[in-house]
């Protein structure tokens, strides 16, 4: 059993470290949450940044340069329609990404589970620590209609993670199932670090490393060099948004610096999101 956790001891260890953070300085006070978002941001960028050797390796000559730029428009596109439409945006990435995060931690399950992984991340949070969630909801998305999103979502996460538990497909080396200790993992975050530290240390410790790992092994040619200056690239852009353009929240919500770094950093994540996991549908057919 031991075994079968091995690989994931990266996002048992940064959990550890990011508990012991939480109970030092707080896990709501402002440098945990700005923090935070840096960690998600350095997580998740890189495996971002990769989508670029993809495209390469992939297109060639004026496919290729057709090919980025259509990347760009749908980021584009993503970032006016979370401005337009931001609650139904919204619950289009939780569901997108659900998926996502199923595809890419477990690639050789069924769909269902699959689906059932990316709602347990998704939805744990809302069932266990409602009133930490709809604030975040509020302020990602600009409005306060979070309420019954952040209630279903939640209640979806109980057959899922149900499902999670009691199905898994045995590979060479991994006769156990180790959801259902990750899930339990991830649970405890939520209570004791609060559902965006949770949520970070799988994304920067889980999602990312792995996602990221298994590319590498397919594109060997793929430059670290190249990676980390596009991460610094994007990184700078939203410090300046931040800095220079915080967002105009409704006041019940506020409008702090806090705020734009958490907006930010969800609305990067999502711009990049559509885009990366559209590639990866076409580059895996």
């Amino acid at each position: 059993m031991l075994g079968t956790l091995k690989p994931f001891s990266l996002f048992f260890g940064g959990s550890a470290c990011v508990i012991m953070l939480a109970t030092l300085i707080g896990n709501t006070s402002p440098a945990f949450l700005v923090l935070l978002c840096l960690f998600i941001l350095l997580a998740g960028l890189p495996h971002g940044a990769f989508d670029y050797y993809i495209l390469s390796a992939r297109y060639e000559g004026g496919s290729f340069a057709c090919a980025l730029a259509v990347y760009l428009c749908l980021i584009a596109m993503t970032a006016m329609f979370w401005w337009l439409a931001p609650l139904w945006f919204l619950s289009s990435f939780l569901a997108y990404s659900a998926y996502h995060f199923g595809d890419s931690d477990w690639p050789d399950e069924r769909a269902l589970i699959k689906w059932s992984w990316g709602l347990s991340i998704i939805g744990l949070p809302c069932l266990l620590t409602p009133h930490a969630v709809q604030p975040l909801f509020a302020v990602i998305a600009g409005v306060t209609e979070v309420a019954q999103l952040t209630q279903m979502t939640g209640l979806l996460s109980i057959p899922s993670t149900v499902l999670c538990c009691l199905t898994h497909r045995v590979s060479e080396g991994s006769r156990w199932n180790p959801k259902p200790i990750l899930l339990m993992s991830y649970a405890v975050m939520c209570w004791l670090a609060g559902p965006l530290a949770a949520f970070a240390c799988y994304f920067a410790c889980l999602h990312s490393p792995f996602h990221l790992t298994r590319w590498r092994r397919r594109i060997e040619d793929a430059s670290l060099g190249g990676i980390l200056a596009l991460t610094a690239l994007v990184m700078t852009c939203l410090i300046g948004l931040v800095w220079w353009f915080p967002v105009a929240l409704p006041a019940e919500l506020g409008s702090s610096l806090d705020d734009s770094t958490l907006r930010y950093t969800f609305l990067a994540l999502a711009a990049l999101t559509v885009p990366h996991m559209t590639l990866l549908f076409l580059a895996e057919r």
